[in-house]
């Protein structure tokens, strides 16, 4: 709430400041190559005038698809403000806008070193509670296997819901949304897909807090598991060297010391 609210007043003047500055550019960009008679009914059917409309819709997707925004997208409102918040302190990232002005970036340094540590015990506690509540359901495995079983479960319900929230909220495919989720869950954050309106951004912050820390969780757990099975087979592997090693050795080993006792009759 802090973080959205201080941003949004860093940041939103400066938004519609640069979105002016655009808008100017795009103008100014139109003015150098268009034929101000294609709106005349003589010249509207002219190819010309056709493919000119056509270059200019190009042109506006191009620089709005590159930073270069045209419209306001209310990227610096309160509710975009805490959607950038919660991607700052759960280190995800998307990098689809980032704060212009020198105090929002003073800013970010101060929250960032301030809400990352809080966020990552809040994820923790989540994740930790929720592993919790599943574990008796699966008595019978050992505990850091049952543990394991519960937290893959816990994955891919969660991108399976994100699926099919996020497909209903963006119009995205299946595939496209469980995609987002996954990358959102691995805090992979390449910013290809990103929700676009208020209720999506809000689902998608709730979706953050329950789900990342299942999924840092679940990352944790592999990784000691990855651990594990290396330092096994690192055992393994070093014992049966050891061996092949010994076995090479003793045949020459026995070699030398019969020639020596040979050497030694003939003296």
């Amino acid at each position: 709430m802090i973080g959205g609210g201080v941003f949004s007043w860093l940041e939103r003047d400066a938004e519609l400041e640069h979105q002016q500055k655009n808008r100017f550019l795009y103008d100014e960009m139109r003015d150098l190559y268009e034929f101000d008679k294609c709106s005349d009914e003589i010249f509207k059917t002219m190819e010309f005038c056709k493919n000119q409309k056509q270059f200019n819709a190009v042109l506006e997707e191009f620089l709005e698809r590159n930073g270069n925004e045209m419209q306001d997208h209310k990227k610096w409102t309160f509710f975009g403000s805490a959607f950038f918040v919660s991607t700052l302190i759960t280190t995800l990232g998307f990098g689809n806008f980032h704060p212009r002005t020198p105090g929002g970036q003073m800013f970010t340094v101060i929250f960032g070193l301030i809400g990352i540590p809080v966020m990552g015990y809040v994820l923790s506690s989540v994740g930790r509670g929720m592993v919790s509540t599943l574990m008796p359901v699966c008595k019978k495995l050992e505990t850091q296997t049952r543990q394991l079983v519960v937290l893959s479960i816990l994955m891919i319900i969660f991108i399976l819901m994100g699926g099919l929230l996020f497909k209903n909220l963006e119009g995205w495919s299946f595939l496209e949304a469980c995609y987002f989720s996954t990358c959102t869950l691995m805090t992979v954050g390449f910013g290809d897909y990103l929700p676009s309106y208020n209720l999506s951004r809000l689902c998608t912050t709730i979706f953050i807090l329950f789900g990342l820390g299942t999924a840092a969780s679940f990352i944790a757990l592999l990784q000691i598991q990855v651990q594990i099975r290396g330092e096994h087979f690192a055992k393994h592997l070093d014992s049966w060297y050891g061996a092949i090693t010994n076995d090479g050795a003793q045949p020459g080993a026995a070699g030398v010391s019969l020639r020596d006792q040979q050497h030694s009759a003939n003296l």
